[in-house]
């Protein structure tokens, strides 16, 4: 069967389980074809996980270049972002939902699984999620406060990549300074 006959689940499962397969060049497909999202959309609830890693990770590199593309499914990107249990899907879909522009409770449900995604062993998660909480706060006063104490505690995390991402961001959050 052909690449172009293969389902993009099939072709996501396809190669050696380490490393991305054809995510790249199913990448350049939807780049040119943007109903294959839809296809990466769905293909995150797959039962194979590398299929839900190499899915989320095109995803995230699709949303870099077309971000209205991939904000079109923000609604069902949080909800499966919030029961994702893979460790590696879920550092790809927090960063994509950080960069949603979202409204409302599909907003609140994003900060929530930010928040959530705080108290993560993974360092890279943590940093994912204070990037897009710090998105987030761009424009509301009260949540850039809690942000603000996030990235100062972030600070002196023992991740080097959080502790490097939160020099990144303090500037965008420093303006909210209380005395204390």
């Amino acid at each position: 069967m052909s690449a172009a006959k293969k389902s993009v689940r099939d072709r996501l499962a396809g190669g050696p389980k380490a490393g991305l397969g054809c995510a790249n060049e199913i990448v350049a497909e939807a780049v040119r074809s943007p109903k294959l999202i839809k296809d990466l959309v769905d293909a995150l609830r797959d039962e194979r996980t590398v299929v839900t890693i190499r899915a989320a990770n095109a995803l995230d590199k699709i949303q870099r270049g077309q971000p209205e593309e991939v904000a079109r499914f923000g609604r069902q990107l949080v909800r499966t972002a919030s029961e994702c249990q893979d460790l590696r899907t879920r550092w790809n879909l927090v960063e994509v939902v950080g960069r949603l522009p979202l409204r409302g409770r599909d907003r609140a449900l994003a900060i929530e699984l930010m928040f959530e995604a705080l108290g993560s062993p993974s360092g890279f998660l943590r940093t994912f999620a204070m990037t897009g909480l710090v998105e987030y706060a761009r424009h509301d006063s009260a949540l850039k406060q809690r942000v603000r104490d996030v990235v100062a505690k972030a600070l002196e995390d023992s991740s080097p990549a959080m502790r490097a991402r939160a020099r990144k961001l303090w500037p965008q959050v420093a303006d909210q300074a209380v005395a204390r």
